[in-house]
């Protein structure tokens, strides 16, 4: 088996465990890990196709951009929870239709 099919093994198991994080919980603190793993899934799967095709310059400022793009969703995922945790003392995700405004 070559190294390039163990990356996509290894992307694809990724993917599974962040996806599964996210469906099976109910924190939004495992939520946003789950979130992590899945967009690092990501950014593994487009540093490997870069390197397959040797246009790894692209894959680079697309990384980029996708780690600023990352940086904000988690902040606001945070967000949510802290403000969350004050109202209701919780982090449980079903508790957000509290939120207002």
């Amino acid at each position: 088996m070559t190294s390039f099919a163990m990356e996509w093994y290894l992307i694809a198991l990724m993917l599974f465990v962040g996806f599964y994080g996210m469906l099976a919980s109910r924190s939004i603190v495992r939520q946003l890990i789950g979130l992590e793993i899945v967009s690092k899934a990501a950014m593994l799967a487009l540093i490997s196709a870069g390197a397959l095709s040797d246009n790894l310059v692209y894959a680079q400022a697309l990384l980029l951009t996708m780690i600023v793009i990352e940086v904000v969703v988690v902040a606001a995922g945070l967000a949510l929870l802290v403000k969350t945790f004050r109202i209701n003392g919780t982090a449980d995700i079903w508790r957000l239709d509290s939120l207002k405004g």
